[in-house]
């Protein structure tokens, strides 16, 4: 049995439109029952959502965290970064990693009553390995059996799927495969009564994923007011009732948010470290901090001829002073990034590209850079760590001789530019990578070039892609240890994305409030908010 030694990757592309300070919503109010879940509680969102909660869609960081309240998959990650069975009471996997064996909790139901089966998986991983319904994540299932035939049109099913009764769902991988858990098997199960009449191309269209009011999360959907707040109610169906009734998420920015942090307007908040000692004088709140398992970083489009060349790429991060911004904007809470793997999943010898002027210059040189060549960097602005370093990237390019046009960009906006591969950097963050470091195919891998997967740097490297695919298949820990250091240094030698840092996260919670389990960002999913109580 191969428990809880793998965990959920969540290719954290964190987009979304410009957060609107001021926002107002309804107010938290008094408990009307002994016993009942009838108070309600407002949590701050980083940004404001893109409006369409569906896993087939980009990963979006606050739509993510909206749909932790509302949805859920097999497995979860826990604020420790472990797997949790959640819609499966159990699972297994065989010594061969090559069968993941999931039985369901018995008597589960959807919002609306109805019966939830193992159909409903099957129906939902089928629609994920499928590029026709436009899954932003579909080249992570390429490693189970009879994929590549479902998506060639040479099978009509997936054989690596199958349903031997309604409480049991089986995956099939086509080899032995210890990371595939870390990258499906958190995937939210969509109800197949509600989308099961659409077309493959046509069912992420369905209106349903603006208004998903079914669902099998602890709340269900009741609205979503743009600029305001989203809305979700306790479901009655969910096999361990939520505590609290109501909960409104509302998007604004971080001085913002902890502003009503200090008035009571906001009951759980992340907070930026430039905030930490007004946060500490509000009596009304405790704060909890915990190390992050993304990071924030810039992708540089290399479907465009001048970032192609891994020097340029190299000389971009020696540009930067990262150790700097690290201790100036974000008061230490942070550390600097290497590489694409977590800090402790990283080798020792690593490449630091410690700030080196000189050595930029130089490398750009060689490159051939055109210095009279404009490029842009986008990034959704009201974050405050965000804002101060894309002014400061901006600013420490131009010293080696690189000119930045910054640009505001909306969550509506980004997708297409990734689409149409229009964009030259983009600044983001988020993602799961303090697991298993499998996980790290879902943002470098060739197939997962966007939209199959989270590479929207269009990065590839076919001599990496061949390490973890080794290391992967690999039932040896040593070998496998060994077979991702070398994948570690080889990406970050290639500078695949300009790594900046890992924050921490930082949250303050409301005293009433009790539960709640911090997670390692602003931009992570919140953990079990079933559990959550409100005492007072």
């Amino acid at each position: 049995m191969f428990r809880n030694r793998v965990r959920v990757a969540l290719v954290g592309l964190a987009v979304a439109t410009l957060a609107v300070a001021g926002c107002t919503g309804p107010a938290t109010t008094s408990n009307d029952g002994a016993g009942a879940a009838a108070k309600s509680l407002n949590v701050y969102l980083y940004q404001e959502p893109a409006g369409v909660f569906s896993p087939l869609a980009p990963v979006s960081g606050p739509d993510g965290q909206v749909m932790s309240f509302i949805d859920e998959g097999l497995l979860g990650v826990d604020p420790n970064y472990k797997l949790q069975p959640r819609l499966a009471e159990s699972y297994t996997v065989s010594p061969d990693a090559t069968t993941f064996t999931f039985k369901l909790r018995s008597g589960l139901k959807w919002s609306d009553g109805t019966p939830f089966t193992s159909k409903d998986v099957l129906f939902t991983y089928t629609l994920m390995a499928n590029p026709k319904t436009t899954s932003s994540t579909a080249g992570n299932y390429t490693g189970v059996e009879g994929v590549a035939d479902f998506a060639s049109g040479k099978a009509t099913t997936i054989s690596g799927f199958s349903t031997p009764d309604d409480n049991t769902f089986v995956i099939k991988a086509t080899k032995p495969n210890f990371g595939l858990l870390a990258l499906i098997g958190s995937v939210w199960i969509m109800p197949e009564h509600i989308l099961g009449k659409d077309a493959p191309d046509a069912v992420a269209k369905n209106p349903f994923f603006r208004k998903p009011t079914v669902g099998m999360g602890p709340y269900t959907f009741v609205e979503y007011k743009t600029n305001q707040y989203v809305h979700v109610t306790a479901n009655p169906n969910y096999r361990n009732p939520a505590k609290i009734k109501d909960v409104y998420l509302k998007p604004m920015t971080s001085d913002n948010a902890t502003a009503q942090l200090g008035n009571g307007g906001i009951d759980i908040a992340s907070y930026s470290p430039t905030d930490s000692e007004t946060v500490a004088g509000f009596n009304t709140v405790t704060t909890q901090e915990k190390p992050g398992a993304g990071f924030v970083r810039i992708a540089l489009n290399q479907s465009k001829p001048y970032f192609k060349d891994a020097k340029v790429r190299q000389a971009f991060l020696y540009a930067l002073d990262r150790k700097q911004i690290v201790q100036t904007v974000l008061g230490g809470k942070a550390e600097v990034r290497l590489s694409d793997f977590a800090k402790a999943n990283e080798p020792a010898g690593l490449n630091d590209y410690a700030q080196d002027v000189a050595k930029a210059k130089q490398l750009l040189a060689e490159a051939g850079w055109d210095t009279n060549r404009e490029v842009q960097l986008q990034w959704v602005h009201g974050q405050r760590d965000r804002d101060a370093t894309s002014t400061i990237v901006q600013s420490q390019l131009a010293a080696v001789g690189v000119k930045v046009k910054l640009v505001n960009i909306q969550a509506a906006e980004i997708p297409k530019t990734y689409a149409e591969k229009t964009y030259d950097m983009v600044l983001y963050g988020g993602g799961n990578y303090a697991v298993d470091s499998s996980t790290i195919n879902g943002i470098t891998a060739c197939a997962n070039a966007y939209p199959a997967g989270g590479n929207i740097n269009f990065f590839c490297n076919e001599q990496l892609d061949q390490l973890m695919a080794q290391a992967n298949s690999t039932a040896d820990e040593a070998q496998r240890k060994s077979l991702y250091d070398q994948a570690a240094k080889l990406e970050n030698d290639q500078a695949d994305l300009m790594w900046l840092y890992s924050p921490f996260g930082l949250w303050a919670v409301n005293k009433k409030v009790q539960g709640f389990q911090a997670p390692g960002s602003q931009d992570a999913l919140f953990w079990d908010p079933a559990s959550w109580t409100i005492t007072g």
